[in-house]
């Protein structure tokens, strides 16, 4: 399904007994275990929180991860959505100056051009869910329309 700076996105069908129904799911392989880490804490949190929409956009919903193959298997989202929790922080945001903060967001500003106010509003329920999420792109957050 795609790669990015964290790992490799597999679709693939499975077999979930007793049902003998088959899906599809996305699986990802993870390049780094701080990354695997903090995606898959962020997918439990959204769990236990029984979030499946943020701001009107889908989650992928964790079926399954393995700590040792660095592995989240997660269902598939079609757009409107949000994804991609690999760069994402709990409780505290990431340790970024000012100055940094300020460039991450007129970069993102103009990533997003007319959706960034639905974007930030995005952040803002993701924060209050203590979700922190630094790798904010048009890849991650998708609009109908887009």
């Amino acid at each position: 399904m795609g790669a990015g700076t964290q790992g490799t996105v597999y679709l693939c069908n499975v077999h979930y007994p007793p049902q003998s129904a088959f899906a599809q799911v996305a699986v990802k392989f993870h390049d780094r275990v701080a990354a695997y880490n903090r995606e898959t804490q962020v997918y439990r949190r959204l769990r236990d929180l029984q979030i499946t929409h943020v701001a009107g956009h889908r989650v992928p919903l964790l079926i399954h991860h393995d700590d040792q193959l660095l592995a989240i298997e997660m269902t598939i989202v079609s757009p409107p959505f949000c994804l991609d929790f690999g760069g994402a922080y709990l409780d505290n945001p990431p340790d970024y100056s000012p100055q940094t903060w300020a460039d991450w967001e007129q970069e993102k500003r103009e990533q997003f051009e007319e959706n960034w106010p639905a974007v930030e509003n995005i952040l803002t329920e993701f924060r209050l869910m203590g979700i922190h999420i630094a790798d904010v792109n048009p890849g991650n957050i998708k609009f109908a329309s887009n």
